[in-house]
């Protein structure tokens, strides 16, 4: 009887074990890979003298990053360096973005820089912004 409580007890401790194991392994392979970052606008045609967002959205593998350390945007006109630097929120499910009215149409260059989970990434994309259509 002892001999089958012992048994059973060490099979308990190793599928305990097993567990707690496979957890860490879990979320580890998760973190695992380059941080990614995507810039979105909103709205996505933007016009001049309208508040627009300007977002990055960041990922890593399959997960969204929700805690990144610091994300900012700098923005100029294409061709100039971007000199304009701002500080993003967090919005969550990965989003960090800011607002900005741009006061001439033109085509600009907007970067995003993201450091995250001991990473840093920096994506550029040109935004074309018009006139309002009267």
């Amino acid at each position: 009887m002892k001999n089958q409580l012992h048994i059973s007890g060490i099979l308990l401790l190793l599928v305990f074990l097993a567990a707690c194991g496979s957890g860490k392994e879990e979320s580890v392979a998760s973190s695992d890979g380059p941080i990614q970052a995507q810039i979105l606008t909103v709205p996505e045609e933007l016009t001049t003298e309208q508040i627009s967002t300007l977002q990055v959205k960041v990922t890593q593998g399959d997960q969204l990053v929700d805690e990144a350390n610091k994300v900012t945007f700098a923005w100029g006109r294409k061709g100039e360096d971007p000199t304009n630097n701002k500080s993003s929120q967090k919005q969550g499910n990965g989003l960090y973005s800011i607002q900005h009215t741009f006061d001439e149409a033109g085509t600009y260059v907007v970067v995003a820089k993201v450091e995250a989970n001991g990473q840093k990434k920096e994506v550029k994309e040109e935004v074309e912004v018009e006139k309002p259509k009267e």
